[in-house]
């Protein structure tokens, strides 16, 4: 085994030349913790982050019914190539933000480094407050103070972080006019206060729209309907003209023709956005325009009442599922779906909502314009990069050791370790010019894959990587996970995020939006809601209901909110 770690550490070693020494030690008596830092590892082992182990403390997020962080296999083997040992801070997920604000709050129990789900908007707090909470990675006089000597760490990113360091330069391979990572990470002093979290794995960059491509086989060899493959379904009309065939006949040819379920979700996740998105517009809040040059509030615009109008009508119809507002969960959605009851629904992959029995029957399709509509597809993304991978308190004494620590799960070892594990032990390469690879999961294994990769790495259930590349797991030999990845592509140069990560508000403009959002959010809801079914008074095709709609909507500060928005743009062009 020892051999197949060495064996991945060749480019950790030139990359390690490369980067030098690192930045200097002023000390005061020459021993200590300064002399224990490894900047360039060892000869045997170049991911070697300390001379005698240190302990750090991580703050984290944690999926309820997930493994604890100490107990997962990442960071065991983390821990061994480093020499760093880990304690571990993990509120459940609904809890984060408050325990997170109370580690501030009382200036105790400070962790070393903060790993996924940093706030950009408290980053944004703490930089114009001069509160210099966080180490910048990209100063070049940074200085701070361990154990009494202090220590000029410099340009963190520069020094320590070559893998990091490498993948800003390269954009880690995407597209710099969709999104650029250097921007997403940097606030307007100039300075990056947190990593940026990397993904360009198709599946996992937007929602899936999934069709029972069996049933409109069989509904077009029985009944010879012509309803189009799900390949030709261009437009929202086309899309509800196959929606009503599936009302209409037994699509499922199980001899009862009332048991077909069109379409569902939970609630509207996701399935607002689709058929929002065949009218101009990917979410429905504030959104920017193509050009750049403007935010709008979605539910304001003709597009949005369009869309309430199809949805209004898909209920009215008994296409739309008329449990859909009280489905919550992926297991409630599933109940339908494992009676091979659906036509249409979203989900991150069809066997979640369908099983494995069912799975094949479904293919992604969209996305869709209409006959409102006609420019160029639109898909809601959730964008190549966030600004909030990992961040490091001044108060640690180990930053040049937590940034040596965050480099490694940047680097190819890193990213298999955050995807499936160990080489070796969990994967396997299949061939000697890796081009694919297996999962190895356990003879004795009683629940699912997915499962078993939680006791792995804290990527389950939750997005928390800091780099979800596709040159890796898109190699994985799984015919179920290859198909996903395939059918997923489609959406891919259709991806539109309505907020991009770039764009940066101040402090005030971040609490406007969040006072704003946590009234006005839950009011369109409801709102949202009562058009679609149709309650008394909600009526989308009525032009006195829809202005007593828009006019609500700015009374909870709709107005306010896309001000911010765009009040934050104009600086930026300034800029």
């Amino acid at each position: 085994m020892k051999k197949k770690v060495l064996s991945l550490f060749g480019l950790v070693v030139l990359l390690s030349a490369l980067q030098g020494c690192g930045g200097s030690v002023n000390t005061s008596s020459g021993t200590g913790i300064a002399d224990n830092f490894l900047p360039n590892g060892t000869s045997e082992n170049p991911y070697q982050i300390v001379k005698d182990p240190i302990t750090i403390t991580i703050f984290a997020p944690h999926s309820a019914g997930n493994p604890e962080y100490a107990d997962l296999t990442m960071f065991k083997y983390l821990s061994k190539i480093t020499n760093i040992k880990f304690n571990f801070i993990t509120p459940d997920t609904s809890a984060y933000t408050s325990q997170r604000a109370a580690i501030w709050n009382s200036g105790t129990n400070v962790p070393d480094f903060f790993l996924f789900n940093n706030s950009v908007s408290e980053l944004v707090q703490f930089m114009e407050n001069g509160y210099n909470a966080y180490a910048p990675f990209n100063d070049s006089s940074f200085t701070y103070t361990a154990d009494g000597q202090t220590i000029n760490a410099g340009n963190l990113i520069d020094n320590y972080m070559p893998y990091y360091k490498a993948g800003l330069e390269k954009n880690f391979g995407i597209d710099i006019t969709k999104s650029d990572a250097k921007k997403v990470a940097t606030l307007s002093d100039g300075k990056m206060y947190c990593t940026v979290s990397v993904s360009d794995v198709p599946r996992d960059l937007t929602y899936k729209m999934f069709i029972n491509k069996q049933w409109i086989d069989s509904l077009n060899e029985r009944y010879d309907l012509g309803l189009p493959e799900p390949d030709d379904i261009k437009t929202v009309e086309q899309y509800l003209t196959v929606l009503r065939a599936f009302k209409q006949y037994d699509a499922n040819n199980n001899g009862d023709p009332d048991d077909e379920i069109p379409v569902s979700s939970k609630s509207l996740e996701y399935l607002r956005n689709f058929i929002m998105a065949s009218y101009g517009y990917a979410n429905q809040s504030t959104e920017i325009n193509a050009e750049k040059t403007n935010y709008e509030y979605t539910p304001y615009t003709t597009a949005y009442r369009k869309y309430l109008e199809t949805m209004n009508t898909m209920y009215k119809e008994g296409l739309l599922h008329n449990n859909t507002f009280s489905i919550t969960t992926d297991a409630q959605l599933a109940k339908y779906g494992n009676k091979d009851q659906l036509g249409s629904f979203v989900s991150a992959a069809a066997y979640i909502t369908v099983g494995y029995d069912y799975e094949s029957q479904y293919v992604t399709f969209g996305p869709l314009t209409s006959d409102y509509y006609k420019g160029t597809p639109i898909h809601w993304g959730f964008g190549n990069f966030k600004p909030d991978g990992a961040c490091i308190p001044t108060r640690s004494k180990y930053i040049r050791e937590v940034a040596r620590l965050i480099d490694i799960m940047y680097s190819p070892l890193g990213t298999q370790l955050i995807s499936y594990g160990v080489e070796g032990s969990d994967w396997t390469w299949d061939d000697e010019a890796h081009t694919s690879w297996t999962f190895h999961v356990p003879e004795n294994w009683t629940g699912n894959q997915e499962q078993y990769r939680a006791t792995i790495t804290p990527n389950v259930n939750s997005a928390s990587a800091l780099y979800w590349s596709y040159d890796f797991v898109g190699k994985m030999n799984d015919t179920i996970i290859k198909a996903l990845n395939q059918m997923s592509e489609r959406y891919v140069p259709y991806l539109k995020n309505p907020e991009p990560w770039e764009l940066k508000l101040s402090s005030a403009e971040y609490n406007t939006v969040t006072t704003v959002k946590a009234a006005l959010d839950p009011q369109l809801e409801y709102l949202e809601a009562s058009y679609v079914r149709g309650d008394s008074g909600a009526d989308p095709y009525d032009d006195t209901s829809w202005n007593s709609f828009t006019d609500k909507l700015k009374r909870y500060g709709a107005d306010s909110l896309v001000k911010c928005y765009n009040d934050a743009l104009s600086r930026s062009k300034a800029a």
